[in-house]
């Protein structure tokens, strides 16, 4: 008779277990059982709900001060650039002696559109405050806006 309770009771206790995580994460029995809400579980789905970003650094050929950092945050935000989504603008790296700064953008997959954001950015940072914008240091003019210019 002992043998039966205890299987009995093992197997009771192995379908709670299977249940706890089974309900969900919001049920009761999950909460009780499955770590709470300060678990570190994600329930299946919630990763992939996390967008991925792509990180873009802009070089800015003519940032020579503070205000040059100032012109083209502004720059960013006329091109849609939401401010947390700056990562750094600085003008005393990566070429301070060229006068060649940068501007380091985090964005999230479905907002960066490739070449048409880049040139948006580039050429908002062109128009005011009037640099020379681009991400590949073999390539200054990648959206052709200086050849326009002349």
């Amino acid at each position: 008779m002992k043998l039966f309770s205890f299987t009995n009771l093992f197997i009771s206790g192995a379908i709670a277990a299977a249940a706890c995580c089974c309900n969900g994460p919001s049920s009761k029995i999950a909460l009780a059982c499955c770590g709470g809400p300060s678990s570190k579980i994600a329930p299946a789905g919630e990763a992939s709900s996390q967008p991925a970003t792509i990180e873009r650094d802009y070089l800015v050929k003519g940032m020579t001060c503070s205000g040059c950092v100032f012109g083209v945050k502004k720059a960013l935000d006329r091109a849609g650039v939401e401010k947390n989504r700056i990562e750094e603008v600085e003008y005393k790296k990566p070429d301070p002696e060229h006068k060649i700064g940068h501007a380091k953008v985090k964005f999230s997959k479905d907002q960066y559109k490739g070449q048409e954001t880049d040139c948006k950015i580039v050429k908002e940072i062109r128009d005011n405050p009037g640099y020379i914008a681009y991400w590949d240091s073999a390539n200054i003019d990648p959206c052709g806006l200086e050849k326009k210019k002349n």
